[in-house]
C-alpha cells in the first residue's frame, strides 16, 4: 500500500494548532462565563493541562505501534471484525463532527455577513472548498494550514486594540465563582480544544519523530494561550451582566472597534476567519476518509471524501433550527468525551497489557 508523504515537525505544529482552533473559539468566552463567571480564564488555562496529558496519552499509544496509523492500531488490538467495527464508529464520529462544524460555520456566516443568502448556498460553497483540499495528502494540507496561520496572528492583533476599554474589576476578586464552578467550566474548554487526536492518525507520516512531544506541547501551549487571551479579554471588556447577553462576545468586541477609514471590523474579520473554521472541517473530513480507506484497503482516501460529504450536505437541510443545534451540541459533548478522551486511554491500557503478555510468552518460550 502506498505510503503518504511525510511531514516535518513544523508542519505538525500547524496541523495540530489549526485542528484545535475553529468555530468554538468565538463563543467560548460566553460558554465558560455561564459556569465560572469572571474566573473563566482560569478554567481555560487548567483545561490546557488536561489536554496536554491526553496529548501524551495519544502520543504514547502511537509510539506503541510507530509504523501504524490509528485505524491500523485498532485492527491490531481488536482483530479484523471488532477492529473494523471501531473504525466504522470513528468514521461516523468524524463525519458527524465535520457536519456539525460545517453547520455552525454556515450559521455564523449567515447570521453575521450574508443574512439574505440562502443557508444551503453558503453550506454548499464551504463543502466544495473543503472537499477540494481534504482529497489531498497530509503534506499539502499541512502547507495550507501553515500559510493560513497568518489569519490567527491578524486576529490577535485586532482583538488587542480593544484593551483601551478594558476594566479589570469585572474579574475581581479572583476565585469568586468557587473551585467547583471553575472545574466544571473546564468541560466547555476541553470540547473547544479537541482536534489534537489527529496525532493518532498522522504519527507514522512524521519524518523525524524524536521531537514530536515537544512540538505537540508547543502547539498546545500556543492554542491554550490564544484561547486564554480571548476569554480573558472578553471578561474584562464586557460586564458580567453583558456577558450573559452576547453569545459571540469576540465578534461583538470587534464590532465596537472603528477606525477613520474602516468600519465593521467584525465583518472583515469573519470574512477572513472563514479559513480557520474551514480548516477544522477539512481535517475531520480527512480523518473520516482515511478511516474508509483503511476499512476497504484502498490505495487512496480521495474517492471517499465526496461520499462522506453527501450525508453531511443532506443533513444540513434539517439542521437550521437554532434550538435543535443547541440540543445536538449538548449530546455531542458526551460523544466527544467518549471518542477523544475515554476510548484512547482504554486503547493504551489494552496495548500495554497486550505487549506485556507478548513479552511474557517470549520469555517463557526462551
Amino acid at each position: 500500500m502506498k505510503q503518504e508523504v511525510g511531514i516535518s515537525q513544523g508542519q505538525l505544529f500547524f496541523l495540530i494548532m489549526q485542528a484545535q482552533i475553529g468555530v468554538g473559539i468565538l463563543s467560548l468566552p460566553f460558554a465558560v462565563h455561564s459556569t465560572a463567571k469572571g474566573d473563566g480564564w482560569i478554567s481555560t488555562l487548567l483545561a490546557g493541562f488536561v489536554i496536554q496529558l491526553w496529548m501524551m496519552i495519544s502520543l504514547t499509544l502511537s509510539r506503541c505501534y510507530p509504523e501504524k496509523n490509528f485505524f491500523q492500531i485498532l485492527r491490531n488490538l481488536f482483530g479484523k471484525f471488532f477492529g473494523s467495527l471501531l473504525i466504522v464508529s470513528y468514521v461516523l464520529y468524524f463525519t458527524a463532527i465535520a457536519g456539525l462544524v460545517a453547520v455552525l460555520q454556515t450559521g455564523l456566516i449567515n447570521k453575521w455577513i450574508l443574512p439574505l443568502t440562502p443557508f444551503w448556498i453558503i453550506y454548499l460553497l464551504i463543502i466544495i472548498v473543503a472537499v477540494y483540499l481534504a482529497k489531498e495528502n497530509i503534506l499539502v494540507i499541512a502547507r495550507f494550514f501553515g500559510l493560513s496561520t497568518g489569519v490567527i496572528v491578524f486576529f490577535i492583533l485586532l482583538v488587542a486594540t480593544v484593551y483601551r476599554d478594558a476594566d479589570i474589576s469585572y474579574i475581581l476578586p479572583v476565585g469568586q465563582s468557587g473551585i467547583k464552578n471553575i472545574i466544571l467550566a473546564i468541560k466547555d474548554v476541553l470540547i473547544a480544544l479537541t482536534g489534537f487526536e489527529l496525532i493518532l492518525l498522522i504519527y507514522p507520516m512524521i519524518k523525524s519523530k524524536q521531537k514530536t512531544a515537544k512540538t505537540l506541547t508547543f502547539a498546545n501551549i500556543t492554542t491554550v494561550l490564544i484561547y486564554g487571551f480571548l476569554v480573558f479579554t472578553s471578561l474584562i471588556i464586557f460586564s458580567p451582566e453583558e456577558m450573559t447577553l452576547v453569545p459571540e462576545p469576540v465578534l461583538y468586541m470587534l464590532k465596537a472597534i472603528s477606525f477613520e477609514v474602516i468600519e465593521r471590523l467584525d465583518l472583515i474579520f469573519l470574512s477572513i476567519w472563514v479559513i480557520p473554521m474551514t480548516n477544522s472541517f477539512i481535517i475531520y473530513l480527512y480523518q473520516a476518509s482515511k478511516g474508509l480507506k483503511e476499512l476497504f484497503h484502498s490505495q487512496s482516501h480521495a474517492p471517499f471524501v465526496p461520499i462522506i460529504v453527501l450525508p453531511i450536505f443532506i443533513s444540513g437541510f434539517f439542521l437550521q433550527n437554532k434550538f435543535l443545534i443547541e440540543d445536538i451540541n449538548k449530546v455531542f459533548q458526551y460523544i466527544v468525551f467518549i471518542f477523544v478522551f475515554i476510548l484512547p486511554l482504554l486503547f493504551l491500557l489494552i496495548a500495554w497489557t497486550k505487549k506485556k503478555m507478548q513479552k511474557g510468552k517470549k520469555y517463557e518460550s526462551s
